[in-house]
């Protein structure tokens, strides 16, 4: 008999070596009447290591010595953290006997050590994921963020909606109270327990009078990006906003008092309001130009995407890591932090946007859009399109 905290296997066979694979049938079903606990019922205490968990268990030293050793290839048991659940099991009929450990690593990996002729051998078990389509529809009556706890979604994935409609509408200023949306998503599965969201497969936007329908194309098993339903990309050469949600304290204009140096001057660029440590992303690909410390702009960031194109951000409180002048950025890239630094009277950032070395206000631009999907792969994107589209649930 195989002793799992309280479950109890029987096996026909005393030295038969114990292994995974004879137990996955019996876990299988176990899975779906026991919980984690019981099936993992020992779990590393905070501050506490894997070897000190094993050593309350009277597991000797030497097996956690050679169990240490054959895991070391595949996962550093030193560096466990706190809260990993694992199983220990002994050979039947005899407890002083360990034949082997089972640690979840997480709910798609376990790493199986034990012993085969006196010798610990270690092996990952990456279990299979299903994927189920999930449908949320929602209705704005105070923000974005509030009709996603409201619809019962996880509020990252209306980040995700945001991300995928950026050039289309500026969710930090156009989102209106009456704004509709529906999407259909992939949840991840493994063995019946819910281990996260993967793409979104469709989605539609409702602003004022506009409604943006987004379709997912996927080729091969890899997403190639979202485009509209005639096969034109929703991508444009620049983000609609460098903050994905920030509130616009100051806009473009030829004559504007200061609120620091109580003047009246130019202010060639937006002001986006937002708390100290919010990211601020690239609205295009391109390369560093500046990145360093000017004047009244304080901590500042200068990107060139091109011959025409140059973005400026300022009052940065930091910059991420890594960058310095001719390093690349991509489209949607953090590039640095909100700050307030230099002549700021509180934290919000200074986006500036020249066209052939000139000012120009960001929120009066046009671009044209990326490249749509390839002629020769039409046909398949419409009958992607027909399936992602059907999944959509009816509006509100």
């Amino acid at each position: 008999m195989l002793i799992i905290g309280s479950i109890s296997i029987f096996y026909k066979s005393k030295q038969k070596i114990i292994n995974f694979e004879e137990t996955a049938q019996a876990e299988t079903e176990l899975n779906e009447v026991v919980p984690i606990e019981q099936r993992y019922p020992y779990v590393i205490e905070p501050r506490a290591t894997f070897s000190e968990s094993l050593r309350k268990l009277d597991i000797s030293p030497r097996d956690i010595h050679d169990i240490v050793v054959a895991a070391k290839p595949i996962k550093d048991l030193g560096r466990l953290h706190p809260g990993i659940r694992f199983q220990i099991l002994h050979a039947p009929n005899e407890i002083g006997n360990l034949v082997s450990i089972r640690i979840k690593l997480s709910p798609q990996e376990v790493l199986l050590v034990q012993k085969e002729l006196n010798t610990w051998v270690a092996e990952k078990i990456t279990k299979q994921i299903q994927t189920k389509v999930a449908t949320f529809r929602g209705l704005v009556k105070s923000s974005l963020w509030e009709s996603a706890l409201e619809a019962g979604m996880n509020p990252t994935i209306i980040a995700e909606l945001a991300e995928i409609f950026a050039w289309q509408v500026d969710f930090s200023r156009e989102v209106q109270v009456g704004d509709r949306w529906r999407l259909s998503v992939e949840e991840e599965f493994v063995k019946g327990e819910s281990i996260g969201w993967g793409s979104i497969l469709s989605a539609e936007y409702i602003n004022g009078a506009n409604t943006y329908t987004a379709i997912l194309f996927r080729k091969e098993k890899e997403d190639m990006g979202y485009f509209a339903p005639d096969g034109t990309s929703l991508k444009r050469v620049f983000l609609k906003s460098p903050i994905q949600y920030g509130r616009i304290s100051s806009r473009f204009s030829k004559r504007r008092f200061h609120p620091v140096l109580k003047v009246a001057r130019p202010h060639n660029g937006v002001d986006y309001a937002a708390p100290t440590g919010t990211p601020i992303r690239a609205v295009g690909d391109g390369m560093i130009a500046f990145v360093g410390r000017s004047g009244g702009g304080g901590n500042v960031i200068t990107v060139r995407h091109n011959s025409t194109y140059t973005t400026s951000y300022k009052h940065l409180s930091r910059f991420a890591k890594g960058l310095r002048k001719g390093s690349s950025v991509q489209q949607g890239q953090t590039i640095g932090y909100v700050g307030a630094t230099g002549l700021a009277s509180g934290p919000h950032l200074h986006f500036e946007f020249f066209v052939n070395g000139r000012y120009v206000d960001p929120l009066s631009q046009k671009f044209p859009t990326a490249e749509p999907i390839p002629p020769d792969k039409l046909v398949n994107f419409l009958e992607m399109k027909d399936k992602f589209f059907a999944y959509l649930p009816d509006w509100i």
